[in-house]
């Protein structure tokens, strides 16, 4: 579902191949929300992406968000330091 969505609408740089690669197991990623089902979500950026549960970001995340993820120890949260900052 995330390579399809990446590229029907265009996120992915059409020559290069979409690949699913890990999360960081501590750190933050950017990205694009492109697919979800009932408990996990695929985020996305730079012609791959990387999948997630979606129980561990504490909302529920609408296809075509971007995000910003804070990762620790392998577990994903929504990284509400950049909303702050503003």
């Amino acid at each position: 579902m995330a390579e399809a969505y990446m590229r029907s609408s265009g996120t992915a740089t059409r020559e290069i191949p979409i690949v699913e690669r890990t999360p960081p197991p501590t750190g933050t990623v950017t990205g694009k929300a492109v697919a979800r089902n009932e408990v996990h979500i695929a985020a996305t950026a730079a012609n791959s992406f990387f999948v997630i549960p979606s129980a561990s970001l504490g909302r529920d995340v609408q296809i075509g968000e971007r995000l910003s993820l804070r990762v620790h120890q392998g577990r994903a949260s929504i990284d509400t330091s950049r909303d702050r900052d503003r």
